[in-house]
């Protein structure tokens, strides 16, 4: 069984800094539930100029205590892997993550694009 879930969201923001944001925004002392994130690897193509990065992130385990008491599911944080394209020429970042705690059990993932919207063109910096 599978879920898929799509949300669109249009920043007001240049994309530029959309795309900062997103880099910096954890840790955080807002969201206590992602522990760090370390960058694994991270390595520019001298043709195209896309920006690879690999990303592992642990955040603590929110699964209620109650379905703790299965074994499998007793453990103190997660692991989350997130790999992104950042293309400066064409100004997008796609963006793929997936959960590296489970995967025996089941699967996560996320994908995420970021680009400027042609619904606010006029973007400025206020």
């Amino acid at each position: 069984m599978g879920v898929t879930v799509d949300v669109r969201q249009v920043y007001k923001y240049p994309f530029e800094q959309v795309v900062a944001s997103f880099l910096r925004k954890y840790p955080n002392p807002m969201d206590k539930n992602v522990i760090s994130v370390i960058t694994v690897e991270e390595k520019r193509d001298v043709s195209t100029g896309i920006i690879y990065r690999k990303r592992i992130a642990v955040c603590q385990n929110v699964v209620p205590e109650i379905l703790r008491k299965v074994s499998i599911l007793k453990v103190p944080s997660i692991q989350l892997e997130e790999e992104s394209w950042l293309n400066p020429q064409e100004r997008n970042m796609a963006i793929r993550s997936h959960c590296l705690t489970w995967t025996q059990y089941a699967s996560m993932k996320e994908e995420s694009v970021f680009r400027e919207s042609v619904e606010n063109p006029n973007w400025e910096l206020e």
